[in-house]
């Protein structure tokens, strides 16, 4: 079989390049402007999401490019930081669901996309169809402000 993988993988999940790393600790990137700073994670309302409240929380502190390489202290930081994130979007955006999906294929360091699914989703009890991504928005200024400002308040 052939490989089908970059060669450049196994140097990216060594930690070589990392974007993420790299980035530090930014209050926005390309992707999304930050609502959740913790010890061991940040959380990004994305810019053009593909449901209202899409978030990507992103590990912080050292390069872990999957989430069985966490000490003990980092798993229970780092979740308990997704949890926090997705009990918000709960309380801002009521979702029927939230899909919490860890895909570090794409970028080799942990993050999770926390997905909030809703009662007149295109794709129930499934992945969201590649469509809703497609088809996704960009937030006005304004709009994303106070989405931002409501997801903070939840926090307290």
């Amino acid at each position: 079989m052939a490989r089908t993988w970059a060669d450049s993988w196994e140097a990216e999940w060594a930690g070589d390049g990392c974007a993420k790393c790299a980035q530090g600790r930014p209050d926005e990137d390309e992707w999304g402007v930050r609502w959740y700073a913790g010890e061991f994670a940040d959380a990004y309302l994305l810019k053009r999401p593909a449901s209202p409240g899409y978030s990507v929380v992103v590990f912080r502190g050292r390069h872990v490019p999957d989430p069985a390489l966490f000490t003990d202290a980092e798993v229970t930081g780092y979740w308990s930081a997704v949890r926090t994130v997705g009990a918000a979007i709960h309380r801002v955006y009521a979702p029927a669901q939230i899909n919490y999906q860890c895909m570090n294929n794409s970028v080799a360091h942990v993050h999770t996309h926390v997905l909030p699914r809703y009662l007149d989703d295109p794709g129930p009890r499934t992945m969201l169809p590649d469509h809703a991504f497609a088809d996704a928005r960009s937030l006005d200024p304004a709009e994303l402000l106070a989405q931002l400002a409501s997801l903070k308040a939840a926090l307290g």
